[in-house]
């Protein structure tokens, strides 16, 4: 007796119907009779009364499903378990930010799958990371046309500020920095396709506010601790780093500082990213959704 005989017999009896089984199962009509006949002959019972056009279930039929069912749902339990523990899941980010919040979420409510994350720097060559195998899927902020590849959204980033309670800032409900005198802001500036996308912003600061821009976090950190001064963060990175307690954020409305991230992937790498994607799917509100 084989699995593939259970699943064949399951299908015949939910169907009830021989030929709309075997176009289910993309099988000829007749090989699929003698798959059944055959586990008949294996049981030593007759599991269906044959009428015209239909295959009916009898008592010993509806007695073989439900053993049938307990076996390919423990089959199908033994696989999966036994994949997910050798599951190795491979992820190139444009970004520190969006890999730094999502993996170990990710990996939280997955324990058993391994991931492996790195940043790449040119977000032009998404499909050669893809189809090289570098990468099983890559998060960035192109939403990239290439045919070849399936793009969902991953996350939506905006930029805000981190204030001090007793900083003038942290009374109000949203501020223009364009529309701001006399800025002062310390600002830890990483790498990636997001501090990119706010050059011109940081670069305008810097030319006409006091802004200290660092690219130590560790001193940058100590200054945070030792005075009382406004910095940036973002939705995603307030997930993860903490700035020092008794701090206010502030949403910002300038311009060019949103963006949303973009997970791509070979289509025929579904399957391997089905944990993935089911997960995204399950959070997708919280990461997109410009109020959170």
């Amino acid at each position: 007796m084989e699995l593939v005989q259970l699943h064949y017999f399951k299908t015949v009896a939910l169907c009830n119907n021989l030929s709309q089984a075997a176009e289910e199962l993309h099988v000829s009509q007749p090989a699929l009779s003698v798959a059944v006949k055959k586990l008949e002959e294996e049981l030593g019972v007759q599991l269906f009364e044959r009428r015209k056009n239909k295959v009916l279930l009898n008592e010993a039929g509806r007695r073989a499903l439900k053993l049938a069912e307990t076996v390919l749902s423990a089959a199908a339990e033994m696989k999966n378990a036994f994949n997910a523990e050798n599951l190795l899941l491979s992820l190139g980010f444009c970004d520190p930010g969006p890999m730094r919040f999502s993996v170990p979420l990710f990996q939280r409510d997955n324990p058993d799958i391994n991931v492996t994350s790195e940043i790449f720097a040119d977000e032009n060559s998404l499909a050669d990371l893809l189809l090289s195998r570098k990468y099983d899927a890559v998060i960035s902020l192109q939403k990239s046309e290439n045919p070849a590849l399936k793009t969902i959204p991953f996350a939506r980033e905006t930029l805000m500020l981190s204030v001090p309670e007793n900083h003038p800032w942290a009374q109000k409900k949203e501020i223009c920095l364009h529309a701001e005198k006399d800025v002062e802001l310390a600002v830890y500036c990483g790498s990636g396709a997001y501090v990119r996308q706010l050059k011109p912003l940081l670069d305008w600061l810097a030319d006409r506010h006091a802004v200290k821009i660092y690219d130590d976090y560790f001193v940058f950190r100590q200054l945070l601790e030792q005075k009382p001064i406004a910095t940036f963060t973002t939705r995603l990175v307030r997930q993860y780093r903490h700035d020092g307690d008794n701090r206010i954020i502030v949403p910002l409305t300038d311009s060019g500082i949103t963006a949303v991230y973009w997970l791509s992937y070979l289509p025929g790498n579904t399957r391997k990213l089905r944990p993935l994607l089911d997960w995204l799917k399950k959070n997708s509100a919280g990461f997109l959704n410009a109020e959170a």
